[in-house]
């Protein structure tokens, strides 16, 4: 059922477009049928015969349209109707004003046509009329016509004028239809992806509270086994555990960090933003990293400053140990991980997490932020879930921040989280 309802969406713009354009053949069958009377009454059969074709192509199509594609139905009305107007211009007399029909006919095509499948139909058919209208504004003085000034001026007229009037209005109603409809699809298309992001939030959020509690037991026991092998001098048994404990330790930290992230994207409450000291976050976060640096071999240190950004303090400081984190995590033995605060731009401060490492290479940007994505510099042996820059940065777009990447630093990687700067700051 799902799959059929998939199928049904993406068919219902067609039969849309296939519905409003035979709107058109009925339009067309009305005033071409009107057109064929008066033609008739001229007494003359060359003219007669100009008012069926134009009413023959709308009736074709009217009695094959379920036998024939749509766009060759709308080919084949588009084309009898230019050339019955051509045909009736060239026997009426100028005064008839015939022609004026074949300059609104150019916007026909892009109304029955789709732009995106059938481009050279929509060129083809407003091609059409240009080239008959230029065609009898060159050629029309040296025609006689059938019809003369008198009948001309006071059937044809009139008649021409009211069609034309009619060829133009009627795309702007279906322009102004089609665009409502394109409304409602987007608006339907933004509740379907709340929906299902809430679903994908709820499904995260409910597995990881259920894979917590095993894995806790799955560590405690570990540590059991671990003690239990230390005491009776079994080395073996005492590393295996302490494997097992190392492993489960890094999969319910993943887990810890999948909660997180599942809370802070279903995060409802407004943030109030206050002026914050960035050095005082810097500080925190430099010292919470700086034994896990120090054990990789890593120089972790961050640049003195006063600047004060409108945050919340504790948004601000998990959203910055993300940046840390993967500096520490990525860039390795040996490495330097540097926190610097720049003001790029007016009203703003940027804190930039810089390392040395095999920075981020070739990624594309919007990969680089994607939730789980782990990028080629994560393969290997470092463990992650592939969350911290996707939690970066909706943390800094709650306090109407920014998070982003340097992707042309020469070696390692640069990230950078931006925060509006504090106004206190500035009557300092």
């Amino acid at each position: 059922m799902l799959e059929k309802a998939r199928i049904d969406s993406r068919m219902e713009p067609s039969a849309r477009r296939r519905k409003l354009s035979f709107a058109f053949v009925w339009l067309g069958l009305v005033f071409t049928s009107v057109w064929m009377v008066i033609t008739g009454l001229s007494g003359h059969l060359e003219v007669f015969l100009v008012g069926f074709l134009a009413f023959g192509g709308f009736a074709f199509v009217r009695l094959f349209k379920n036998h024939l594609p749509l766009v060759w139905v709308n080919t084949c009305w588009l084309t009898s109707t230019n050339v019955a107007i051509f045909l009736g211009a060239c026997v009426v007399h100028v005064d008839g004003h015939i022609d004026i029909m074949l300059v609104p006919m150019v916007g026909f095509p892009f109304a029955v046509f789709s732009i995106y499948r059938d481009r050279f139909h929509i060129a083809a058919m407003v091609a059409l009329p240009i080239i008959l209208w230029f065609t009898w504004f060159v050629l029309h003085d040296t025609w006689v016509p059938i019809i003369d000034e008198v009948a001309a001026v006071r059937f044809y007229a009139p008649m021409a004028a009211l069609t034309a009037f009619s060829i133009i209005v009627y795309p702007v109603f279906y322009f102004a239809i089609v665009s409502a409809q394109h409304s409602t699809e987007i608006k339907r298309a933004r509740q379907d992806a709340e929906q299902s992001s809430r679903a994908k939030t709820v499904l995260l959020s409910g597995i990881s509270h259920e894979m917590r509690t095993p894995l806790n037991a799955v560590i405690g026991l570990a540590d059991l086994l671990r003690e239990d092998g230390l005491k009776k001098g079994d080395a073996q048994q005492a590393d295996f555990a302490a494997r097992i404990m190392q492993s489960g330790e890094t999969l319910l930290a993943t887990v810890e960090k999948t909660m997180h992230f599942a809370d802070i994207a279903a995060r409802r409450s407004a943030v109030t933003p206050v002026p914050v000291p960035v050095a005082e976050v810097v500080a925190r976060v430099v010292k919470t990293y700086r034994d896990e640096a120090a054990q990789r071999g890593i120089t972790l240190q961050a640049e003195d400053t006063d600047a004060l950004v409108l945050a919340e303090a504790a948004l601000f400081e998990e959203a910055l140990e993300q940046l840390v984190e993967n500096g520490v995590r990525y860039c390795g033995a040996g490495g330097r991980v540097t926190v610097a605060i720049r003001s790029i731009r007016a009203g703003y401060h940027r804190i930039t997490v810089s390392d040395n490492g095999p920075g981020f290479g070739a990624v594309d940007p919007a990969l680089a932020f994607a939730p789980f994505e782990r990028l080629a510099h994560a393969t290997g042996t470092t463990f992650g879930a592939g969350m911290g820059l996707a939690i970066a940065r909706i943390k800094a777009e709650a306090m109407s921040g920014s998070v982003g990447i340097d992707f042309d630093v020469p070696i390692g990687a640069r990230v950078w989280i931006e925060l509006p700067a504090a106004f206190e700051e500035n009557t300092a």
